[in-house]
């Protein structure tokens, strides 16, 4: 679970512990329109929708969104009147037309509402009671729109079924402690004294605790208070998650992480089982739960009535856009047809073609992140790549483009490459007078986490901090330079090498251009220039 909030008038302890509200990508409406497309749904543009999110906790997720759309209306709700006053506070400081958030409980949301084209609801469920989990199948069944969808995460069995023993364990360990950070505390004591007592040798017990000790042991404070000493946390199987969907006129679109709802990562014995014990999806993303272990879900949901196309064809991949975080096990790419070249992607997906189409595809897409392309635009660019290097593949042949579309389409479905809706606003080209986004000049200033137009948490070093107040697009490359080595001078920058301060005197003006194109180049490729 990653960010759970006060959704019911029983009394806050996010109140007493604030919850670090962030960004999730998954629960974005570009994300959620992806799929819906995929699956054949004339989802809303995400760029002229209306959003509504339930337990928005500070405005970590919802304030992005708004400030990156700003055509469209954002609604949000939390019963924490701290977290509530910080999203309002974040709202007034970016003077943000387009969202509200309220002090209020989903038991209060009703058709008066009116109706929302996207609804969140992440890190919820599984915090609430029942009364509560069922209101939040009620709006999304009264409150989406006819081709709306709506993000639902909660904790799922088998895989809680370790992790829930651990936090009875400290909640028996806790439980006549009041105060938050004397729970806290004992809770990392014990688990302490569980993980240095609990023998793992030839002890498959000791074994599957260490290994989830290690998880809850990097946990932050306010994650191990809320997601494991809370009063409810109730995981459930995902078919008793559908059974309760099944309940109102709701049916299950998919998951936020596509890549989820494939076997293709199983061994064609196990595929093979499963399409003869699986007949349908619920039953198939059941059965693939208890083979992964699973214990987090972010599941889409849709009207009962849309008519979904489950059969996946490359034409599916029209009206998107394609992005990938790349790079070749070897430059430069031979493209020539035949030569088998690897890419692998962050993520450590990894994609083996010898298609000279399909690697100067992944080529064009490495060296446009983290720009979005659409295809008519990819295929030309491939065209040309091709061209340059002298290498004969015909993309304008439709059985070549419907070759490329399905190895594209194959790759996302590892992982490997991204789908889009529409492409954020930022600068991939760094500008002879570069501009951060406010929002993460903002968040920098107030040493929050750092949110950039991609909708990610992404780190920004000291030097990038120090100089974002000057990055408001009114300074060039030599006077951010100048910036940098007033800096140092003032004591407000420690530049080191081999672990030595630096002083201004001893940086050069190309070490001082270096230091600037680096950090212009990492704000880039983080999409946080604008």
């Amino acid at each position: 679970m990653d960010q759970p909030s006060c959704t019911t008038d029983k009394g806050c302890s996010y109140d007493e512990v604030p919850y670090e509200s962030q960004p999730f990508s998954q629960s974005h409406p570009d994300r959620m329109a992806t799929i819906a497309h995929l699956f054949g749904m004339s989802s809303p543009a995400v760029d002229h929708c209306r959003v509504l999110e339930l337990g928005c906790a500070g405005g970590g997720n919802l304030t992005p969104m708004a400030l990156q759309l700003p055509r469209s209306e954002f609604v949000g709700i939390d019963y924490a009147q701290r977290h509530v006053q910080t999203a309002q506070e974040i709202i007034r400081d970016l003077d943000l037309k387009n969202i509200r958030v309220e002090h209020a409980s989903i038991l209060d949301v009703n058709a008066s509402w009116g109706s929302f084209d996207y609804i969140i609801c992440h890190g919820v469920y599984s915090w609430v009671t029942e009364d509560v989990q069922d209101k939040i199948f009620s709006i999304c069944a009264e409150n989406l729109s006819a081709q709306g969808i709506a993000y639902v995460s909660y904790n799922t069995y088998p895989g809680w079924h370790m992790r829930e023993m651990i936090r009875r364990m400290m909640i028996y360990h806790t439980g006549r402690l009041t105060d938050p950070a004397m729970k806290i505390q004992q809770a990392r004591a014990l688990i302490d004294f569980l993980a240095r007592s609990v023998p793992t040798r030839d002890n498959a017990y000791g074994m599957l605790l260490k290994s989830e000790l290690e998880i809850i042991k990097k946990s932050r404070d306010y994650y191990l208070f809320h997601d494991h000493l809370e009063e409810h946390n109730t995981p459930l199987y995902f078919s008793q998650f559908a059974d309760r969907m099944a309940r109102y006129p709701l049916q299950y679109l998919g998951e936020a992480d596509f890549h989820t709802m494939l076997s293709s990562g199983f061994s064609e014995e196990v595929r093979e089982t499963l399409k003869r014990i699986a007949p349908d999806i619920i039953r198939a993303e059941q059965y693939m739960d208890f083979l992964r272990n699973r214990y987090f879900r972010q599941t889409l949901i849709c009207g009962k009535d849309i008519s979904l196309k489950r059969n996946l064809t490359p034409a599916a991949l029209d009206g998107l856009l394609v992005a990938a975080h790349i790079k070749p096990e070897h430059e430069p790419v031979d493209l020539s047809s035949g030569v088998k070249v690897t890419f692998q992607s962050t993520r450590k997906s990894t994609l083996q073609t010898s298609r000279p189409l399909t690697k100067a595809a992944m080529v064009v897409m490495k060296e446009q992140w983290p720009r979005a392309l659409g295809l008519e635009e990819l295929f030309r660019k491939i065209r040309k790549k091709l061209s340059i290097h002298q290498v004969e593949s015909d993309i304008n042949t439709e059985e070549n483009r419907k070759l490329l579309k399905k190895d594209l389409l194959q790759a996302y479905t590892i992982n490997m490459v991204e789908l889009h809706t529409y492409q954020p606003a930022f600068q991939r080209i760094i500008p002879g007078k570069p501009k951060l986004s406010p929002l993460a000049v903002y968040q920098i200033a107030r040493n929050r986490p750092v949110t950039s137009q991609r909708h990610e948490s992404v780190r920004v070093d000291q030097l990038a901090q120090r100089l974002a107040p000057y990055l408001d697009g009114s300074r060039n490359r030599s006077e951010l330079s100048w910036i940098i080595r007033e800096l140092i001078e003032q004591g407000r920058l420690v530049v080191k090498k081999d672990a030595t301060p630096l002083t201004a005197a001893d940086l050069t003006e190309e070490i001082l251009d270096g230091m600037v194109d680096r950090v212009l180049h990492n704000l880039a490729g983080s999409a946080l220039l604008v």
